[in-house]
């Protein structure tokens, strides 16, 4: 049996280059460092819904590019963003992950601002008169915020394109969803997983990953008319695989026909994601919502929120949080088995035992298509300066062009 030759197994695949993957873009710290700046501190980042901050005073911490920024409702309605950080000697103004307060007043020196981030107190500030230090002059620094279709969202960059331009095409399709109804936040949980933050965004914008599941192969793959919807891929690394119908029966359990969630069909199926780090999924009477913060090449924060009608009766509430922990809560089907697989990779990723990976599928568009893979890749590079199949190969992304975006089907 003749045996691969030194370095065969470090040689790329013999594939378009548009087809593959350098599996150091999960590893390596020069990218993740990059990845914060010029993707996190860069563009647009969600950080909740704005039913979370139900409240004037109501608040919530995040962390985007590893900055600590605090989002709160003020007394005009209004949701702001500022860094989490004092005027005066940069403490931390609010030291929980969430709460609610009437103004902002610093633990270290007991300086106050109001929920418009303006310094309304410095202690003993007649020894500032003789510099000519004013309260106007020592204001929250501001992060760009803005709010739409309920969901908030920041810039750390001043000059980022306008939230509407960024979301593009991808913005009527989820007005489906989250423009009809005033929706809020029922289920929230979190995990921190040693792996990659691209690898769970992978993981649930590559369709062909149902196979992991028990349950998606018996109630969706196997089912007629599975591989008969499109991917629809839009600008600027948006997509959708468009719905699918899921046969609960099948499994034991109860079918999702009533209270639907707005936009969706009786058992019906619909998931997008949005660049860099948004999944958005409705299984028919449950919306979940996941984000990633970035936490070093190996390890990530993950958040999953479950959205219902704010119109719920207790009856209905009870129906959609039950249906959305049979498969998306902390003891459910599915997420445990996603967050096993994507833990694997890294490790092989890390210890170098998996040079690159394969996103060659080809199928019309089809669900198992890699196509959005691809379309996510080439946004990724557009941003990050790098070939994201080979890391070696640095250019800026405005000098060397990558190949033509894929075509969508609307």
């Amino acid at each position: 049996m003749t045996q691969p030759t030194p370095g065969h197994w470090d040689a790329p695949p013999r594939l378009p280059t548009t087809h593959y993957l350098d599996n150091r873009i999960y590893s390596d710290a020069a990218v993740f460092e990059e990845e914060q700046k010029r993707i996190f501190a860069g563009g647009w980042k969600l950080l909740c819904h704005e039913s979370e901050l139900p409240a004037p005073g109501d608040y919530r911490v995040f962390t985007v590019a590893r900055r600590s920024v605090v989002a709160v409702r003020g007394e005009d309605g209004l949701v702001r963003s500022f860094y989490n950080a004092c005027a005066h000697r940069g403490a931390e103004l609010v030291r929980d992950v969430r709460g609610n307060l009437r103004n902002f007043r610093c633990f270290y020196h007991l300086w106050a601002y109001d929920l418009k981030g303006q310094n309304t107190s410095m202690t003993r500030p007649q020894a500032y008169q003789s510099c000519g230090l004013r309260n106007q002059d020592a204001n929250l620094r501001a992060v760009r915020t803005e709010v739409l279709l309920g969901l908030v969202f920041v810039s750390l960059d001043g000059d980022v394109e306008p939230l509407t331009e960024y979301l593009g095409e991808i913005l009527p399709k989820l007005s489906k969803h989250l423009g009809s109804a005033e929706l809020e936040v029922f289920h929230h949980h979190s995990a921190v997983i040693q792996a990659n933050w691209k690898f769970w965004n992978d993981n649930n914008t590559e369709v062909y990953h149902e196979y992991l599941h028990v349950l998606n192969r018996r109630t969706m793959v196997q089912q007629p008319g599975y591989h008969d919807r499109r991917w629809t891929i839009c600008s600027k690394g948006h997509g959708t695989a468009g719905e699918v119908t899921t046969n609960y029966a099948v499994f034991g359990l109860e079918s999702r026909a009533e209270n639907l969630f707005p936009g969706v069909s009786p058992n019906g199926l619909i998931a997008y994601g949005l660049f860099p780090d948004v999944l958005l999924i409705m299984r028919s009477t449950v919306m979940r919502i996941d984000t990633m913060t970035p936490l070093a090449p190996d390890r990530t924060l993950l958040e999953w929120r479950g959205l219902g009608l704010k119109s719920d009766t207790p009856e209905v509430r009870a129906m959609r949080l039950r249906q959305h922990n049979q498969v998306w809560g902390p003891a459910g089907r599915n997420l445990a088995e996603d967050v096993a697989a994507v833990e694997s990779q890294q490790r092989n990723v890390m210890s170098g035992a998996s040079r690159y990976s394969i996103i060659a599928r080809e199928e019309d568009q089809r669900p198992h298509d890699d196509c959005f893979f691809r379309a996510y890749y080439q946004e990724w590079g557009r941003r990050i300066g790098r070939w994201a199949h080979d890391l070696d190969a640095k250019r800026e992304p405005a000098s060397s062009p990558l190949p033509p975006r894929q075509t969508a089907n609307a």
